[in-house]
């Protein structure tokens, strides 16, 4: 690892001098690098605190610098502790040397002002590799009272209207929270990011009750700049991943890194401890990391949405899976109906999961990294689960869309801003690499996928709205590298706000399903003609009535008819069949998850509330019935992919701690 890190540093230092990246003398010009300096790769971090990122956020911060990308840290605080700016240089100063150990480069750093749109920061570049680069805007950092349950400048800022936070140095100014809003979008604009990654902005314990080492409490600023940054993204959605980390309550937590990641985050901290005389008085007489700091560097956890929706597969003797992100571990796992409990599948992602058929039958399931990667898994013949295998080439933004009939073929954007795709080839060749599409300029990440009889058809939507479709040429050739995706074709229908699904249904008639802009009601656009002719054959797009959230489920049932479901903006769901929508009544967290399984149809979401809980209807005949409520998935497994998975599942005592609630309240589990 450390001889490619040098090689990395080698190549950045030849980059500089070549006139690729700016030199020194230009620092105070730099703009934001291009992609491809990143190598595709750029990550920008927001915390309040020169140690946050350190024991919160690696090694996925380290994992960039590893693989020659950008990353761009923003601390909002002075992190001074109301001790004044040379408590704050010194904290400047370790976290510089932190950075630099992580890319194995001299601790040697070019200092200028970053302004973006007239306010002015402090940044530092790092010479050995500058693609590394910390920004300071200087947020003075003392409590406002006597410590815990006390506000500071920057939580008050963003709670209390009219309140203000002021910034330390020779750049100082006033912010109000509008202000901090869109100085942080402006700096994610001017950067364009990848990847954003911030603290936790789901913790609802109002900061004067907030108090040190309760379950589930955090430091006010932690909460208070995630929420400031979630609230940029929302304001200005561009095309980059959004990743929170959950920060001092991860200590709660089992510890999820292996040995090596923890030695390796241990050494970076220990960097940055020997500056912060409250970790360490020198660097000969230092123990750090130790107390809670030795908990934090052994853990890395992503902060759960409960709108992350599951995905449900049938599985042989007419059972059922349940496939879902583990909130607490952040593990791929399934339920299945036969053995009614829970197995860990391993891996730790950030996103929910993408999970299918293959033609064997056999269940396949997609994770993403928080890099950017995408892993599958698959079992085998003999009910076994294989190990995560990437799929090579292009980073992906989110989870890719699959299609749920015909050949196997997966969507997403890649971290260039273009629609990338894979196929199934079989079991020896599996997923091909991610293959590039015609580049469809201002896409939303956000697409769709449908198989028809003339092959795969790609949907997807710009900003402003407009619908396009992409075409697979020669997808029925003999020679699969002959296919190849034809131009983004703009479609003859109404103005679209995402919530994208496509459906092939009998006779091969394609669907697309919308989010109408002005009204937020789901569309259904027919195509009368050919697939050839997808630009101008629709049939006028029919208003459903109601108005949803997120990305739509479809099934397809035993005579071809597809079935839709989503999450109504009233918080029930909602089916559509046959072009008419009825309202399932049941309230959900999430949107739901639907699989056709001999006869009976099946819809699953998450239920309403803080557990994990999820329930599975059945409408058999006609009559709906509640056939399950699954308890949470279990607490543990969650390991990087590269690690072999681990089936804590298989084990009957993980089993019967997990659990399943049947539909009449008792507890059961595999014996």
């Amino acid at each position: 690892m450390n001889a490619i890190r040098c090689l990395l540093c080698w190549l950045s230092a030849l980059l500089w001098g070549g006139g690729l990246l700016p030199g020194p003398g230009m620092a105070a010009t730099l703009s934001a690098p291009a992609l491809i300096q990143c190598n595709g790769v750029k990550d920008l971090v927001f915390v309040p605190h020169q140690d946050d990122d350190l024991l919160f956020m690696n090694p996925d911060i380290e994992a960039t610098i590893d693989a020659g990308g950008c990353v761009q840290v923003v601390y909002l605080t002075a992190s001074e502790r109301g001790e004044g700016e040379p408590y704050m240089l010194g904290r400047e100063r370790g976290v510089r040397a932190a950075y630099a150990y992580m890319a194995q480069a001299p601790n040697l750093w070019t200092e200028d002002v970053a302004s973006y749109q007239g306010r002015r920061y402090a940044r530092f570049t790092l010479n050995g590799n500058p693609r590394i680069q910390l920004v300071a805007m200087r947020l003075k950092d003392p409590w406002l009272g006597k410590g815990w349950g006390s506000l500071t400048p920057l939580s008050e800022a963003e709670s209390v209207p009219g309140k203000t936070a002021d910034s330390l140095g020779p750049h100082a100014r006033s912010y109000t929270r509008e202000d901090l809003v869109d100085a942080i979008g402006d700096i994610i604009r001017e950067y364009q990011p990848t990847t954003v990654r911030h603290m936790d902005d789901t913790i609802q314990v109002p900061y004067t009750q907030l108090c040190w080492r309760c379950a589930g409490h955090d430091h006010p600023d932690h909460i208070a700049s995630a929420r400031l940054v979630h609230d940029a993204i929302l304001k200005d959605q561009g095309s980059y991943a959004e990743i929170a980390y959950v920060d001092y309550p991860s200590q709660e937590r089992a510890a999820n890194l292996s040995p090596q990641e923890t030695q390796d985050k241990s050494e970076a901290f220990r960097r940055y401890a020997w500056d912060d005389y409250r970790y360490c008085s020198s660097a000969e007489h230092c123990l750090e990391p130790a107390g809670p700091a030795a908990a934090w560097v052994g853990r890395i956890y992503y902060v759960s949405r409960r709108d992350a929706a599951p995905v449900l597969l049938p599985e042989s003797g007419g059972g059922l899976r349940l496939f879902a992100v583990g909130e607490v571990s952040r593990a791929a796992g399934f339920w299945d109906s036969l053995r009614q409990g829970w197995q860990t599948l391993g891996g730790r992602t950030a996103d929910p999961l993408a999970a299918f058929t293959y033609q064997d039958r056999r269940p396949g399931v997609f994770a993403r990294d928080a890099g950017g990667m995408i892993w599958a898994s698959r079992q085998d013949a003999q009910g076994r689960w294989q190990g995560w295998r990437h799929i090579a080439g292009a980073r992906l933004l989110h989870m890719p869309a699959v299609t749920i009939q015909g050949p196997l073929w997966a969507l997403g954007m890649g971290n260039d801003g273009i629609f990338h795709a894979s196929e199934y080839r079989g079991a020896a060749s599996g997923w091909s690499a991610w293959k590039a599409l015609p580049a469809l300029p201002a896409a939303v990440p956000q697409a769709a996928l449908a198989h028809c009889d003339a092959g795969p058809v790609a949907f997807a939507a710009d900003r402003t709205g407009r619908l396009w479709a992409s075409v697979l040429a020669n997808a029925a050739g003999d020679r699969q590298d002959e296919a190849h995706w034809g131009a983004w074709r703009r479609l003859a229908l109404d103005s679209a706000a995402g919530g994208l699904a496509a459906t092939c249904a009998e006779k091969g008639e394609l669907t697309l399903y919308y989010r109408d802009r002005a009204s937020g009601h789901m569309m259904a656009a027919r195509l009368h003609s050919p697939v050839d002719d997808v630009e101008e054959g629709w049939q006028p797009p029919q208003d459903l009535g109601f108005a949803y959230r997120g990305r739509p489920a479809v099934a397809i049932d035993e005579r071809g008819r597809s079935i839709v479901g989503a999450l109504g903006a009233d918080g029930a769901i909602w089916l559509v069949e046959e072009g008419k929508a009825v309202r399932l009544g049941e309230s959900a967290a999430s949107p739901p998850a639907m699989q056709v399984n001999g006869g009976t149809l099946y819809v699953a979401a998450r239920a309403a509330g803080v557990e994990q809980n999820y329930w599975i209807r059945a409408r058999r005949n006609g009559h709906w019935e509640t056939a399950w409520h699954l308890n949470p998935p279990p607490p543990g497994g969650g390991r990087a992919f590269s690690q072999p998975a681990v089936l804590a599942g298989d084990t009957p005592s993980a089993i019967a701690a997990a659990g399943v609630l049947t539909a009449a309240g008792a507890v059961h589990s595999s014996q």
